[in-house]
């Protein structure tokens, strides 16, 4: 019997990607911004022109920043712990301009752990139609039975497809939901995905 499939995402899930813009953000730009004020529409967060915001895109993907995100050391554990019941992938809204930086970053601290990274590949500009998928369209076709993510809208896109969803961790854009819709639920640290996981097998 083939084991069910857990995907996880990785921007503020297993590395501490926010922080990390914010801070090359402010060192580089002079921006005064802190964590709470990072959301995902970069021109709006910034305050500047779109066509500006896609010129500082550039730097963002620069390796020196993608490559030095922190990852968060409570994971590793966890999930080698799950991997002896399940398949762990990656499923990533990452562009494929940094996909070997992602690579190489999994392999440096979660080494052995994810037998696939898969990118969805909605940001990428440069890349055919025919090759984006949402969030959702990319689990279903992975084969995702669970999905461990800390934006809404990928939980519960995932959530309204059948798959399980778990809402990680403790962050201004997901804190203030109240009421989860069926099939999510809510981890704010890997000791309580652990939790989630050994009740399911009980």
């Amino acid at each position: 019997m083939s084991k069910q499939v857990i995907a996880v995402d990785i921007d503020d899930v297993l590395s501490d990607s926010a922080t990390g813009f914010i801070e090359f953000s402010n060192k580089r730009w002079g921006t005064k911004l802190h964590v709470d004020d990072y959301i995902e529409d970069w021109a709006t967060m910034w305050k500047v022109s779109h066509k500006e915001s896609q010129k500082r895109a550039q730097d963002m993907y620069g390796p020196e920043v993608v490559a030095n995100f922190k990852n968060d050391e409570s994971a590793l554990q966890v999930l080698l712990t799950l991997k002896k019941n399940y398949s762990l992938v990656i499923t990533t809204s990452r562009s494929r301009y940094v996909q070997k930086d992602t690579s190489d970053w999994l392999a440096r601290h979660y080494k052995g752990v994810f037998d696939a990274i898969h990118h969805a590949g909605f940001y990428d500009t440069y890349t055919p139609e025919s090759t984006k998928q949402t969030k959702a369209e990319l689990l279903k076709s992975v084969g995702a039975d669970f999905i461990i993510d800390d934006h809404p809208k990928h939980c519960f896109a995932a959530a309204e497809a059948g798959i399980e969803a778990i809402l990680f961790g403790d962050y201004k854009w997901s804190r203030d939901i109240k009421k989860l819709p069926p099939r999510v639920t809510r981890a704010q640290n890997w000791q309580e995905v652990l939790e989630y996981f050994n009740a399911k097998s009980r």
